[in-house]
C-alpha cells in the first residue's frame, strides 16, 4: 500500500521543488533520499489517474543529481512507493524529452543498448546510410571488455535475442563492417596500457609494403588488428608508419578498402584511438548542426559520458571551436527542459538558466495538463519523426522490472532505511568501472 500524504501536500511540495532547483553537485544541500523520493512520488501520482507524466519537471528535477544519486532515487521510488519510473517513462508518447528523461533513470550502458537497437532498426529501412554504421561503431568504441559483456547481457534481456544474431540479420554478415562490429562485441581487446616499439615497427612496415604493392594484408587481418590490439599499441603503429614512411594512416586505409562506409569506419577508429575527446567533440558539433538536431546522439554522449570522460570532452570542445559546450547548448537547444538538463550536467550545476525560467518551471504545478505546448513543441526542428530521434517501438518499451533489479551486487534491499540506501550507493560506485 502506498503511503498517505498530509492534506497540505501542495504547499510542502512547492517548497521542496524550489529547494531542488539549487544544484546538488557541490553538495550544498544534504542528500535526503526520503524527502526527494516523496517529492517525486507526488508528481508521479498523476500517472495513476491518466497515465501521463510531467516529463519536463522530472527531467529538471533529476538533472540536479549525479548518476549514483539518480539511481538511488529510481530504486527508492520502487521500494517505498512501488513506482517503476522506467516503465512509466517508456509508456509516454515518443518525444525528445522522453528520450532525455529515460536516459537519466537508466544505466549508461543500457542507454547505449537502446540506442544501438534503434540504429539497427533504422538500418533495416535505410541500408545505405553510412552515418548509422558510424554511430553503431561510436557506441561500441566507448566500451571496455567488461562493458561489452554487460552490453550484450542487457541487450538480450531487453530484446530477447542475441546482439550478434540481430546484426547478421539486419546487416550482411559477410560484410567487413558487420565483421568489425561483431569482433568488437567479442570483447577481446588487449587493455594493457603499454606497447612494443619493435612490434609496431614490424606492422607499420607491413602496412607500407601493402601500399607499395609488394605485400598483401586481407581485410580480416586488418579487422583483427583494429579490434584486438591495445589502443596504445595501435597509436604507436600509426605514429611509426607516418613518421618513417611519410604517409598518413588514413591514406593507407583508403588504399586497403574501396567501400566508402568501410573507409569511414576505420578512419573513425583511428581518430578515436588517437584523440578520443576530439572525436566526441566533433560528433557533438555535428549533432547540433543537423536539422533537426540529433537529440539522440547528444543525449547519448552528454548523459552517457557524464560519469566517465565528459569533463575532458567539453575541454577539448572549447579548444576546437573556441566556445564552451554549455554556451553552444544554450544557443542551439530549443527544448527548455533538455537545455536545462544538459547545462546542469555539463557545468556540474554551476551554471543555471535565468532565475525567471527557474521560477516558471518550479512554480508551475501539475494541476494543468503536463502535455501542454511547452512539452510538445511544434517547431519542425523538434519533430520526432526523424528515425534517429524516435524512441524504439513497443519492443523498446518493455515492462522489465529486471532492469530495475531488487537485488544489486548480490545484496537484496530489504530495509527502507537511510542505511540501506547508503549501502546501495556504495555498491553502485563499486560496480561502476569508469
Amino acid at each position: 500500500m502506498k503511503k498517505t500524504f498530509d492534506s497540505n501536500w501542495n504547499k510542502s511540495e512547492q517548497h521542496l521543488t524550489q529547494k531542488f532547483s539549487e544544484p546538488l553537485f557541490g553538495h550544498s544541500i544534504e542528500f535526503d533520499y526520503k524527502r526527494d523520493i516523496k517529492c517525486l512520488s507526488k508528481v508521479l501520482q498523476n500517472y495513476n489517474i491518466n497515465h501521463t507524466l510531467d516529463l519536463d519537471f522530472i527531467l529538471r528535477f533529476l538533472s540536479s543529481y549525479k548518476y549514483e544519486k539518480r539511481m538511488i532515487l529510481v530504486h527508492g521510488l520502487e521500494y517505498e512507493y512501488d513506482y517503476k519510473i522506467i516503465k512509466m517513462i517508456c509508456e509516454q508518447p515518443e518525444s525528445s524529452i522522453r528520450l532525455c528523461t529515460l536516459a537519466m533513470v537508466i544505466d549508461p550502458i543500457e542507454l547505449y543498448v537502446r540506442d544501438f537497437y534503434d540504429l539497427l532498426i533504422s538500418k533495416q529501412t535505410d541500408e545505405n546510410n553510412c552515418d548509422i554504421l558510424r554511430k553503431l561503431l561510436e557506441i561500441l568504441l566507448a566500451l571496455n571488455n567488461y562493458d561489452i559483456q554487460k552490453f550484450k547481457e542487457i541487450y538480450e534481456n531487453l530484446f530477447k535475442n542475441s546482439l550478434e544474431n540481430d546484426i547478421e540479420l539486419i546487416h550482411d554478415k559477410k560484410s567487413i563492417t558487420s565483421k568489425l562490429l561483431i569482433q568488437l562485441l567479442e570483447g577481446k581487446r588487449c587493455e594493457v596500457n603499454a606497447h612494443s616499439i619493435s612490434v609496431a615497427k614490424t606492422i607499420a612496415g607491413q602496412l607500407y609494403e601493402v601500399r607499395q604493392g609488394t605485400s598483401d594484408i586481407d581485410s580480416d587481418t586488418y579487422t583483427q588488428l583494429f579490434t584486438r590490439d591495445s589502443f596504445s599499441q595501435l597509436a604507436a603503429i600509426f605514429d611509426i608508419y607516418e613518421d618513417k614512411y611519410g604517409q598518413s594512416i588514413q591514406e593507407a586505409i583508403e588504399h586497403q578498402f574501396k567501400n566508402e562506409i568501410e573507409i569511414k569506419c576505420f578512419q573513425d577508429m583511428v581518430e578515436y584511438i588517437r584523440l578520443p575527446n576530439n572525436y566526441y567533440s566533433k560528433i557533438l558539433r555535428q549533432a547540433l548542426d543537423e536539422i533537426p538536431i540529433d537529440y539522440k546522439t547528444l543525449i547519448r554522449i552528454i548523459i552517457g559520458h557524464q560519469s566517465k570522460d565528459l569533463d575532458e570532452i567539453k575541454l577539448e570542445y572549447s579548444k576546437i571551436y573556441d566556445e564552451t559546450l554549455d554556451k553552444t547548448i544554450e544557443d542551439c537547444i530549443d527544448i527548455p527542459g533538455i537545455k536545462h538538463a544538459f547545462i546542469m550536467i555539463i557545468t556540474s550545476g554551476k551554471k543555471l538558466l535565468s532565475s525567471h525560467c527557474e521560477r516558471a518551471i518550479f512554480g508551475r504545478r501539475n494541476h494543468s495538463s503536463p502535455t501542454n505546448s511547452r512539452l510538445s513543441p511544434t517547431n519542425s526542428r523538434l519533430s520526432p519523426t526523424n528515425s534517429r530521434l524516435s524512441p524504439t517501438n513497443s519492443r523498446l518499451s518493455p515492462t522489465n522490472s529486471r532492469l530495475s533489479p531488487i537485488i544489486m551486487g548480490g545484496m537484496e534491499i530489504k530495509h527502507r532505511s537511510q542505511e540501506a540506501i547508503d549501502k546501495l550507493a556504495h555498491i553502485l560506485k563499486i560496480k561502476r568501472p569508469h
